[in-house]
């Protein structure tokens, strides 16, 4: 003890600061999300050095720097190749200055599952997804359910909401984890809820407004995350020109750590965006 305790008083820095710190004002983390087929991906793949990591198959028409997760495999399958794959960035020096997981809602998903996944293997969930004795309740330790069995459960049908504890840390586990893989900044692309798409005047709603329930993410993470990163914008199409609202309040999710990002509303450029060549 002794030794770890002098170790300790080697390394720590107690000094009093004199100066005042130079912020940074690059963005380093962002939250992109809008309406389907608005150009969120098209005008990432833009951005120099940009790796857009593909969750959803969707990036065929797209040039750009592009990594497809794996279509053959499950949920599960697909968040352990993504956390072994942000392992290998990291590994190989961060070879890219930008990086988006095009979508992070679509991993969130997969969440889902994967919390499913750890829940019936762990201890309190011995019960969970497993085979039915005869008289139809799960034998405890029994067979593992398979996934297309008609009385597989997602951990979300928990009661009370407590499985949502286990898809809400797969998901901010990946988060932090892909927080870490690029050089400059990390893309969190996301769509908008389901019940904000098309009818009426939503497009116009959207570009005025930057609020925490337009985001499709699942419960407490769409609270979460916004905290999280930098800056948050709204990508929209305004007759075929690709615009983002960063601006936000405390009622919107939105808003930004970046100054000359603040109250910004207008076409998605990057060379405004990120001051810094």
């Amino acid at each position: 003890m002794a030794k770890q305790e002098s170790e300790l008083q080697k390394t720590d820095d107690f000094s009093f600061p004199k100066e005042l710190s130079v912020p940074d004002t690059e963005m380093k983390s962002c939250i992109l999300y809008g309406l389907p087929k608005c150009g969120k991906t098209t005008v990432l793949s833009t951005l120099p050095n940009c790796l857009i990591i593909d969750t959803e198959n969707g990036s065929d028409k797209i040039a750009g720097l592009i990594k497809k997760v794996p279509q053959d495999k499950g949920p599960v399958g697909k968040m352990q190749w993504l956390d072994k794959f942000a392992d290998e960035l990291i590994k190989a020096g961060k070879p890219y200055d930008y990086v988006a997981l095009d979508t992070f809602t679509e991993i969130n998903e997969w969440a889902e599952w994967s919390g499913t996944y750890r829940y019936q293997n762990s201890v309190m969930g011995s019960s969970f997804n497993r085979e039915l004795d005869t008289l139809g309740k799960p034998i405890k330790g029994g067979k593992l359910l398979n996934p297309g069995d008609a009385n597989y459960q997602s951990v979300h049908n928990l009661a009370e909401g407590y499985g949502y504890r286990w898809s809400r840390e797969d998901t901010l586990r990946m988060f932090d984890k892909y927080m870490k893989v690029a050089n400059k900044c990390v893309f969190f692309v996301c769509h908008v809820e389901d019940k904000f798409v098309g009818g009426g005047d939503t497009r116009i709603k959207l570009k005025e407004e930057v609020a925490p329930k337009q985001i499709a993410l699942t419960g407490k993470i769409k609270d979460v995350l916004p905290r999280k990163v930098d800056a948050v914008g709204y990508v929209y199409n305004d007759d075929g020109v690709i615009k983002v609202n960063f601006t936000g309040s405390e009622q919107r999710v939105g808003g930004n750590r970046c100054p000359h990002l603040r109250g910004y509303n207008d076409v998605l450029d990057w060379k405004k965006i990120f001051l810094k060549p």
